[in-house]
């Protein structure tokens, strides 16, 4: 029944304990910070504070909704345990801002308070002396900073100038390249062509030869004897002799003419 209270205050539980790991870190971070420094990490740790306090008050609101004796008496000691602890970062607190509002009677020391109305009129001149003095030479370095980034600024404005030189030059390179490519892409289609118009008319020729051999086989296989008796007869007639030939020299006739147009 209470599981859902008991998730809520793990959560608040949670949340507290992450706000002290930071005010432990942030602590240990002013014991060698500037004055600036300081005055940044106590407002940090006050925030870190304030947003404990308020997770306990919420703790305690929810264990208005337990409903279980033991749960009820376990989150109250949690949140006991809670609550002293809150009050010794709290007393942590006060003794940081006193070490930091500390007042140094060294009227030399410029990064530390001091009280003025102990001092006289020419310590006061000194030391406002000295403060023009520090803050002059921060400005003198940061000058430096600026006139050292200008120079590296203008290195690098010189570095991408050539660099977009040697890009375009690249470009107009990769501009021949393409040229070129196309060209020996035509010419490739050209060739590509040529060769297929020679394969065809090669097939073409061998195609008429096979056909031209098949109708010579034909007509010596099917042809009938009278032919061939005539054809052997018209040989021996003297008055028609050299008007008929025989069919083998018909064929090998064929064959010696296809032969010299191919190769």
């Amino acid at each position: 029944m209470d599981s859902n209270s008991i998730a809520i205050l793990e959560d608040y539980k949670f949340s507290i304990d992450s706000s002290f790991k930071k005010m432990d870190k942030s602590m240990k971070e002013f014991e060698g910070a500037d004055q600036s420094q300081q005055n940044m990490i106590i407002s940090v740790i006050n925030g870190d504070l304030s947003q404990v306090k308020t997770n306990i008050g919420l703790m305690k609101m929810e264990l208005s909704n337990l409903k279980e004796e033991n749960n009820t008496n376990k989150w109250q000691e949690s949140i006991s345990t809670l609550n002293s602890k809150y009050d010794e970062y709290k007393s942590k607190m006060s003794q940081m801002k006193n070490a930091k509002n500390s007042i140094n009677d060294d009227p030399d020391n410029i990064d530390v308070r001091v009280d003025m109305s102990n001092m006289s009129s020419q310590q006061v001149i000194d030391r406002g002396d000295k403060i023009l003095n520090a803050d002059r030479d921060a400005i003198n370095r940061m000058k430096k900073v600026v006139n050292e980034d200008l120079n590296t600024m203008k290195d690098v404005n010189k570095e991408l100038l050539s660099q977009n030189e040697k890009l375009d030059n690249a470009h107009k390179d990769l501009k021949e390249i393409d040229y070129s490519l196309n060209r020996a892409g035509q010419q490739i289609k050209t060739m590509a062509k040529m060769y297929a118009t020679d394969k065809l008319i090669m097939c073409m020729i061998v195609f008429i030869l096979f056909c031209v051999i098949a109708i010579v086989i034909f007509s010596f296989v099917f042809e009938g004897d009278d032919d061939a008796n005539s054809t052997h007869d018209s040989f021996q007639n003297g008055d028609n002799y050299g008007t008929y030939y025989n069919k083998w020299d018909i064929f090998v006739i064929l064959v010696i003419s296809l032969s010299f147009y191919l190769f």
